[in-house]
């Protein structure tokens, strides 16, 4: 009989801190666009100077954001664009919010006339032991540093991601270069929003970025992929799992798998959560020791 009241004295807790929790928090609907011609801006990242919560907007630039307590601005973000800060008092629903887009400035495209020479870099194999996806309620972001240890010149001319069986392949992401910093994923390098999806599970997902001339550095570079959950009913699914009592759990993900293999030596990877601070993945991480994402890079040679 003890228990029996303890377990409704528990359950009648979480119910109580739930409901508090959801009353406390603020919710903000509206549509992302571009300032001047008014097009929509395709996943927004919506959150806030501190990144400890993240929505992203759908295609269309539009968003539902449920706000926790205590957060008292929005940052509205996209590549390419002029991040908006905003306070959140006197926020509306059905807002419009326009982002400036940034100078776009490519390099100039020197055509030979003939297919480029291309080299490999990255992870070659097509291996998926271990497979990773956003299961986690998080909007996470994963970089592969791409060495260049045979000191190669010339551009990046497409990237590939192996997207492994399960999930939901065709669900978007986007594609994300940045320089090496340091040893960490610096500067943006790819100018606009470049958004991609695979056809199906354990095959390549390969991104022509000739177009860009984004130079491949004698101290390589980083490639991310950068998970995009909307609210698209489509792109979601639930996996379960046991615990270690027995007990049956059940978590909402959305979109692809992402394939990890042990092939680099050493397997030099960051990730990063609502586009906030990058954090090396460490040895003994989440998701075991030595694996990497399975990212490569196609450079066209000079």
């Amino acid at each position: 009989m003890f228990t029996f009241f303890r377990y409704r004295f528990l359950v009648l807790f979480i119910f109580l801190l739930v409901h508090q929790y959801v009353l406390a928090q603020t919710t903000i609907r509206g549509q992302v666009r571009v300032e001047g011609d008014e097009k929509p801006v395709s996943y927004a990242l919506i959150t806030e100077p501190q990144h400890r919560f993240g929505t992203y907007a759908d295609a269309q630039g539009q968003f539902t954001a449920r706000i926790p307590e205590g957060i008292d601005s929005l940052l509205i973000s996209c590549v390419g664009f002029e991040s908006l800060a905003l306070p959140l008092t006197g926020l509306r629903d059905s807002t419009l919010y326009r982002l400036r887009p940034k100078p776009n400035v490519l390099t100039e495209v020197v055509v030979k006339g003939q297919k480029p020479r291309l080299a490999t870099v990255g992870a070659l194999r097509k291996r998926a032991p271990i497979v990773w996806g956003n299961c986690s309620g998080r909007n996470i972001e994963f970089a592969l540093y791409v060495r260049n240890p045979n000191g190669l010149r010339g551009y990046l001319h497409r990237v590939s991601y192996l997207i492994a069986r399960g999930g939901v392949p065709t669900a978007p992401f986007r594609v994300r270069v940045y320089a090496n910093t340091d040893g960490e994923p610096g500067e943006d390098l790819l100018p606009q929003s470049v958004i991609s999806a695979g056809r199906r599970g354990n095959t390549w997902c390969e991104v022509d970025l000739s177009r860009f001339q984004i130079a491949f550095p004698k101290e390589g570079l980083f490639i991310a992929m950068e998970w995009l959950p909307t609210d698209e009913a489509r792109y979601q699914f639930s996996t379960s799992f046991k615990m270690p009592d027995g007990q049956k759990n059940v978590r909402a993900c959305f979109g692809q798998y992402l394939a990890f293999s042990r092939e680099l030596r050493p397997a030099t990877y960051w990730e990063r959560i609502n586009g906030g601070t990058w954090r090396r993945n460490a040895p003994l991480s989440r998701v075991g020791f030595g694996e990497h994402p399975v990212i490569q890079a196609r450079i066209a040679l000079e």
